[in-house]
């Protein structure tokens, strides 16, 4: 699924692309005609405005963009859902839901909840401790998920946070203490920017996982629990050793931390050599169509453009919120 991260670099990279094409027309006939002026991405949620309509698109599971591809298809051999042309780009969306709304209302929407989304630069952390804490019989394995209190966490997020808070996932809101609350949102802020600089530079997010799909803990060496959990009876990975029920038992000042990565993502100092990807480990990214690639490929799956020689990775600077 394409969470959070993964919507917001999907964002930067239509807005980058498509700066000068702001006087460009969509070649879908609904939008035939108006004028493109920009971008925005909320949590999960992709917005593009053509005068006062908005272009909605979700991702979904298996959603992907693309941006002047090569071929007609996408990496999964799937045909575009939806293909805009504007004056000196075609952006490709393929397995996404599409919706139009009312561009006024959109934007309106994203200026009330950007303070929550776990990706934005203008994250809050007090109003998002305050709107954890208004759910309180839900489990948090629900809350994070709840695209209406964190926009932008997905499962894999969700599962890495948890652990790194030291709590169990059938813990109800109720049950925490201000201290546990402000931890958990922390610890999901954290993981997300590591999520978002993995992804943007193409490090091996897997490398980091503690308890998401591995079949022991990474912490304790102890089996993980998985099961399908809360009202959306989402799959959940845990550890029954590391992560408390009872969160009485947490005691944060001895919490395991992330390695230096999340001092790398926050920009504070640079990565040990086991937190970085080595080259052959390196996913790519297109630099005509912008898909990231698998680091065995020579070439790009989308467009067919050879892999550049010189890849590196870049360092961006992630203020913290």
């Amino acid at each position: 699924m394409v969470e959070g991260p993964g919507c917001a670099l999907y964002g930067e990279k239509l807005q980058a692309r498509t700066a000068a094409s702001k006087e460009g027309t969509s070649g879908h006939d609904f939008l035939v005609g108006h004028v493109y002026r920009g971008v925005e991405t909320l949590g999960k949620e992709l917005f593009m405005y053509f005068d006062q309509k908005a272009l909605r698109v979700h991702f979904g599971m298996n959603g992907s963009m693309c941006i002047n591809p090569n071929g007609s298809k996408g990496r999964n051999a799937a045909l575009p859902v939806l293909e805009i042309r504007l004056t000196e780009d075609t952006v490709c969306f393929f397995e996404v839901t599409v919706e139009y709304r009312n561009a006024a209302e959109s934007e309106r929407k994203v200026r009330m909840m950007e303070s929550l989304d776990v990706c934005s630069p203008k994250f809050s952390f007090l109003r998002a401790e305050s709107e954890i804490k208004r759910h309180k019989t839900l489990m948090l394995c629900d809350v994070l998920l709840d695209q209406a209190v964190l926009p932008g966490v997905g499962n894999i997020i969700k599962n890495e946070a948890l652990f790194d808070s030291g709590l169990h996932p059938a813990v109800k809101v109720c049950q925490l203490t201000d201290e546990h609350i402000h931890h958990l949102v922390k610890m999901t802020r954290d993981f997300t920017l590591l999520f978002y600089k993995c992804r943007k530079t193409g490090s091996p997010l897997h490398k980091h996982y503690k308890v998401y799909k591995r079949p022991t803990c990474a912490q304790c060496n102890g089996k993980i629990t998985v099961c399908r959990l809360g009202e959306n009876n989402r799959m959940t990975y845990f550890c029954c050793q590391c992560q408390k029920a009872d969160p009485q038992l947490v005691n944060l000042s001895k919490l395991p931390t992330r390695n230096s990565l999340i001092g790398w993502a926050y920009g504070r100092r640079s990565c040990s050599n086991e937190d970085v990807a080595q080259k052959s480990e390196e996913e790519w990214t297109c630099m005509r169509c912008t898909l990231i690639n698998k680091p065995s490929a020579e070439i790009c799956d989308a467009c067919l453009t050879s892999r550049p020689e010189d890849f590196y990775i870049e360092i961006l600077d992630i203020k913290k919120g």
